[in-house]
């Protein structure tokens, strides 16, 4: 949600969204998420919140992961992960075409754990995935297509990631086969 007072102010309580911004070192762009302060330094760059987890991913330029604490620079074609509870943040490589690749209908890994991909699946495809602790933390490297829906998109997945598929409470499961 933009601030009405501040156009260089935002906040974002839960989902994803892409930002482009323009620079202006005089009015950096800020963005309040999950507790922390995101700074632009002229950039694109994709933040997701999920219920436990902040992620943040540069695409061109810079953002400053809480400039006013730990001030961790975020450069184009690196990603961040913080999760809920624990003081660390951990920083790993992305290929900057990958940031914002959902808007075209495409998720890809290089290594995500299960659980992550099924919290994107979720939150894309509009109805509730949950990996079994059996298989969350299982990394993952690959694309998947979001093209047709739940169905067809969850009918793929075993193979895919040599899980188990199942419906489940209004959504689906995915456990070890």
């Amino acid at each position: 949600m933009l601030d009405r007072r501040d156009p260089r102010r935002a906040t974002l309580d839960r989902g994803q969204a892409v930002f482009e911004v323009r620079h202006d070192a005089a009015h950096p762009f800020a963005l309040d998420v999950a507790g922390v302060t995101l700074m632009d330094a002229g950039t694109v760059f994709e933040v997701t919140r999920d219920p436990r987890e902040l992620g943040v991913a540069v695409a061109d330029g810079m953002v400053v992961y809480n400039p006013e604490q730990e001030a961790i620079r975020v450069g184009a074609g690196q990603a961040l992960a913080q999760t809920d509870g624990r003081d660390a943040v951990s920083l790993s490589r992305i290929a900057p075409g990958e940031v914002g690749a959902w808007r075209t209908g495409r998720l890809s890994y290089d290594g995500s754990p299960i659980a992550r991909v099924a919290a994107d699946l979720s939150r894309n495809l509009g109805v509730p995935i949950t990996a079994s602790p059996a298989v969350a933390t299982r990394p993952f490297r690959g694309v998947i297509g979001l093209q047709g829906g739940a169905e067809p998109v969850m009918a793929s997945l075993g193979p895919l990631l040599d899980v188990r598929v199942e419906r489940a409470r209004g959504g689906w499961s995915l456990s070890a086969r």
